[in-house]
């Protein structure tokens, strides 16, 4: 004789393994998502950042950077789940989110917040009455909970269990400025990581816009333990992929259900700068910018050549007023009609500073004129060189310029139109680098189109531009045969037909 279940005995065991499963706390941050948003997607990058995250507070005094595509729910599990899923395994711990404003930062605020209100059962904890502003608010009956505020933003009488930094530059415009750049890594090492408590961890989400970027500059401090994981869209040679595909072309999965196909699409409609910093996680594409590095390998001179017939110095002066770079750079042309990058002293530095600079690397390279870019200020800055030239005892006369020359066409047009002749020569090696100008050659890599061109770019373009526009200017005594054979050989253009015609015209 079978004995049948009592329905009451069965309901109450139901109803009692349901509250188990809602008082068992969520082990991961992805785990908590999953149950709290309705549809949040875990795909494997998802699963790998909520684990990067997990490791971030179990070791002690733990550094990460984390850089994804947009679009892959990152966002919400960092900023928003996370610090929930902390508070519930620890109501004291404090949590300080940043982002580049206010807004940003308080609608993550809002949004865990708003987890904890909806979902105590399954959270464990619940919110202090009498404090729940958006920016500011506490778990009750604990001191934890969250400030969240623009990185720039005051963060004093707060401190931090977790630092999270969540997109801490709005764009690649606030990328590109040097300044800005000096200026948020000065505040964040000033002012939030100043407030972390003792064994506390810190976590940075960012598109890497600038290869000196906040992420740039805390992984190259001696001895850092700045860790980093990138998640590229697609798998690409030379990228790094925390997810370890085997071979490049591989998409990941994506929670909103893009292809590899969409991904490429994506490449082309937002350009390769755009693609490499927010899809592939790299301020710069793989194979480099606008100037290749493989052009500047390939025709590399070992040093500076012998035998110049014309030296000058570029100078790219810095007038923002914000404490950007001035490009100070050399370039000696060749008999041959091949313009060297010989030397690049540029940095940041006062107007009498470069000033000084550029006068000095004239005299020390044997250059004949110094030009300065002068789109702006032109009669200030040549007569800022002039008078410090004047205190110089030079042993030859330089000239002083200004860049480009009144009444010519020289110039015109933006920075990549400008750029034009010295991109084609670094391309078929009438422009080369003498030996390695490892800052120069850094920044020309880097330089993507509609991005500010770097200083010591610009202060190249200028030399060249000189350079380039005095060949045929200088007097040479050559040969007719030997001007033929370098004409056949490409190192000069052809001479034009009527340098050819006989006399009589036979």
């Amino acid at each position: 004789m079978t004995s049948c279940a009592n329905p009451i005995d069965t309901l109450t065991a139901v109803r009692a393994i349901g509250a188990a499963r809602q008082r068992r706390r969520p082990a991961t941050p992805a785990e908590l998502a999953r149950r709290l948003i309705p549809g949040y997607v875990v795909t494997p990058a998802i699963k790998l950042l909520s684990d990067e995250l997990v490791r971030a507070v179990e070791e002690s005094d733990s550094r990460l950077v984390v850089t994804m595509p947009p679009r892959t729910g990152k966002s919400v599990l960092t900023s928003q789940v996370f610090p929930v899923w902390l508070l519930s395994r620890n109501p004291d711990a404090e949590v300080i989110v940043k982002s580049y404003g206010d807004a940003l930062a308080e609608e993550h605020s809002a949004a865990a917040r708003r987890l904890i209100a909806e979902n105590p059962a399954v959270v464990g904890i619940e919110l202090a009455a009498d404090k729940q502003a958006v920016g500011r608010w506490r778990v009750a009956g604990h001191r934890g909970g969250m400030l969240a505020g623009g990185i720039l933003s005051s963060t004093t009488g707060f401190g931090a269990s977790v630092l999270l930094v969540d997109d801490p530059v709005k764009g690649a415009q606030e990328a590109d400025s040097d300044a800005y750049r000096r200026r948020l890594t000065a505040e964040f090492k000033a002012s939030l990581m100043t407030r972390l408590m003792p064994g506390a961890s810190a976590i940075v989400v960012l598109t890497r816009w600038h290869p000196d970027d906040l992420a740039g500059s805390l992984l190259a401090e001696p001895g850092s333990r700045w860790r980093c994981v990138n998640i590229p869209a697609i798998s690409t040679a030379g990228v790094p992929d925390a997810l370890g595909r085997e071979r490049s072309g591989v998409a990941m999965t994506s929670a909103v259900g893009r292809t590899a196909e969409q991904f490429r699409e994506i490449k082309t409609e937002v350009g390769s700068r755009a693609w490499a910093a927010m899809y592939l996680g790299t301020p710069a594409t793989p194979e480099g910018g606008l100037i290749k590095a493989a052009w500047i390998d390939t025709w590399r001179l070992p040093a500076a050549p012998p035998g110049t017939v014309k030296i000058v110095v570029g100078v790219d002066p810095a007038d923002s007023g914000e404490g950007d770079e001035t490009g100070i750079v050399a370039a000696a042309l060749t008999a041959d009609g091949v313009v060297a990058l010989i030397a690049d002293v540029s940095g940041r530095m006062t107007s009498d500073a470069w000033a000084v600079r550029a006068v000095q690397l004239a005299a020390d390279v044997g250059a004949s004129e110094i030009a300065v870019e002068a789109f702006a200020a032109r009669a200030t800055y040549t007569r800022l060189v002039t008078e410090v030239l004047a205190r110089f005892r030079m042993d030859r006369p330089i000239r002083v310029t200004g860049w480009p020359p009144k009444g010519t066409d020289r110039g015109k047009g933006d920075a990549v139109a400008r750029s034009t002749g010295l991109l084609a020569a670094l391309e078929t090696g009438r422009a080369r680098v003498a030996g390695f100008l490892p800052d120069f050659e850094a920044q020309a890599v880097t330089w993507e189109a509609g991005q500010h061109q770097p200083d010591r770019v610009a202060a190249a373009v200028v030399a060249y531009d000189v350079l380039a526009h005095s060949i045929g200017q200088t007097m040479h005594v050559v040969s007719p045969i030997d001007t033929a054979r370098r004409a056949r050989e490409g190192k000069i253009a052809p001479p034009p037909q009527w340098m050819t015609r006989q006399i009589g015209g036979r």
